[in-house]
């Protein structure tokens, strides 16, 4: 039988980093409106497409696909560098996806998303223990949202086994 701090040592994480820009037309009910810039980020699970659904959620098993949605709103109309930096439970960067977008609408829609995998040998005994060779996945994790350099928000999801 593996010993399973040997698996936690060789544990990885896949972020397969799809981002992608959908744009829709709104239009404000004000000028005021109109003018102020904002955002909205939360996690979510995906449908069978594999695009995020709308239901925000706060924790994921192991072997969840899990999503950072970011939802920008009346920001200026021109090109903008995003990053989404992934931080596991021991407060140490996991991923970055970076990606470059340009705002041609009122509201622009991104994601990016993580899947956890367990290290080798590791699926021998995860009928016994699901999360065995994820053991270091398992807490709070941060994510922080980063538009040209600047960090404009920051948001904590658990994974859970």
């Amino acid at each position: 039988m593996m010993n399973i701090d040997l698996l936690n040592r060789r544990a990885i994480v896949s972020a397969m980093a799809f981002l992608s820009v959908f744009i829709t037309s709104v239009t404000p009910s004000s000028a005021a409106e109109k003018n102020k810039a904002s955002s909205k980020v939360y996690f979510a699970l995906g449908d069978q497409h594999q695009f995020p659904l709308t239901e925000e959620r706060s924790s994921f098993g192991c072997s969840d696909k899990i999503f950072t949605v970011v939802e920008l709103s009346h920001l200026p109309k021109t090109k903008y560098d995003l990053a989404i930096v992934w931080i596991d439970p021991s407060n140490t960067e996991r991923e970055r996806t970076e990606y470059p977008f340009t705002v041609v609408a009122d509201e622009t829609r991104l994601w990016s998303w993580l899947s956890l995998s367990p290290s080798a040998g590791a699926a021998m005994i995860q009928w016994i223990n699901p999360a065995a060779g994820l053991e270091e996945f398992v807490g709070p994790w941060t994510v922080e949202i980063r538009i040209n350099d600047r960090k404009i928000t920051s948001k904590e999801f658990e994974v859970i086994c």
